[in-house]
């Protein structure tokens, strides 16, 4: 039975909780046929203090982002580079079949503070063959504006997270999740502005251009359904469907299928395919010839009506080493997203490429 709790820990959970302690570095590249690309090195240490069922849990980061996109050529701007830090904090108990957690992570950059805290906690009960979870989290971000010290606009979230999984049969898992959150404050981006006539851009064409306003309230709801099916010991498939509503007439639905093969001890192959469809946003237009609906002014294209799949290649290497082991991991992925009615912009198609190293000692 042993293998069968630590496939609901990797699918529930993302990964195995090892009783030791643990270290990765990882590399995350991501560039894309709208001009941006993405570099994010990661560290992570997760070490037991006390007692082994004790940990904290450290996570430091980094996004160096350029940009040429759409946005920004359209507000004849040359190429943005920024760099964002991010630092996340927990600690980790677990004592018999439950466990709790409590976390804080901070992200700065020139324009941008982010602070947020979370706790956690899960139960398991039916000799381990169902487990419940928790979490209640909460934000508050400062939004600013690169060469303006006066702008600053405060955005506070929070919400919960209820999760119950179930192992059905010794081969068969499934999940259930739901999750709220709430946002109130500033929504919008301020480097963002609006044509209001013309083409759709701030050109020559347009009557005049004003700064994009987002509602300032905004709640969220998401249900997903998982499901893992093990066929045999060397070959699993898994499968996800997510249903997201929101207060701004926001409606998504994604679905994945995966493929999991370990021909041999400690090797893992996973191929996964994802696709993603969602409606615009209420007061989203591609074009503007008077003034939007309540006021509002987007040119933000993630509130447009949109589809996108994705494929990807994972796979895991883990050899014993010592009393720890040597841990390797891939990542190769390809996306494209098309966008129903933004102006300047049809599709994007994008490479996501990963490493990482790590061990347990």
């Amino acid at each position: 039975m042993r293998w069968i709790y630590a496939l609901l820990a990797v699918v529930f959970a993302g990964e195995s909780v090892p009783m030791e302690g643990q270290v990765r570095g990882a590399v995350y590249v991501r560039t894309d046929s709208d001009h941006t690309t993405v570099v994010s090195p990661r560290a992570h240490l997760r070490q037991p203090i006390g007692s082994p069922r004790t940990r904290i849990d450290v996570t430091y980061g980094l996004d160096a982002w350029t940009s040429a996109s759409v946005d920004i050529r359209t507000a004849a701007t040359a190429t943005v580079r920024e760099v964002r830090h991010e630092a996340t904090a927990g600690l980790e108990r677990e004592r018999g079949t439950s466990s709790w957690s409590a976390g804080y992570r901070v992200s700065y950059e020139p324009d941008y503070l982010a602070n947020s805290g979370s706790l956690a906690g899960q139960v398991e009960l039916a000799q381990r063959t169902v487990t419940l979870g928790g979490r209640l989290f909460g934000a508050l971000d400062r939004v600013g504006r690169a060469g303006d010290a006066a702008f600053h606009e405060p955005l506070r979230a929070g919400g919960a997270l209820l999760s119950a999984g179930f192992v059905l049969t010794r081969t068969t898992l499934l999940q259930f999740a739901y999750e709220l959150r709430g946002a109130l404050g500033y929504m919008a981006s301020p480097y963002r502005f609006v044509a209001i006539g013309g083409d759709g851009t701030c050109s020559a064409l347009a009557e005049f251009c004003v700064p994009e306003i987002h509602p300032r309230r905004r709640s969220r709801h998401a249900a997903v359904l998982r499901a893992r099916q093990a066929l045999g010991r060397k070959l699993a498939v898994g499968g996800l469907y997510r249903f997201y509503i929101d207060s701004w007439g926001l409606r998504s639905h994604t679905t994945a299928i995966d493929l999991t093969v370990t021909p041999r001890r400690g090797l893992s192959l996973a191929l996964e395919l994802r696709s993603y469809a969602q409606s615009g946003a209420f007061f989203y237009q591609p074009r503007y010839l008077s003034s939007g609906t309540g006021g509002y002014f987007t040119r933000d294209r993630e509130l447009s009506s949109l589809g996108s799949q994705r494929l990807a290649l994972h796979t895991t290497y883990t050899r014993p080493v010592g009393r720890g082991a040597l841990e390797l991991g891939a990542l190769l992925a390809g996306t494209r997203i098309a966008y129903d009615a933004f102006v300047g912009l049809a599709r994007v198609g994008a490479l996501e490429l990963s490493a990482m190293l790590g061990g347990r000692y």
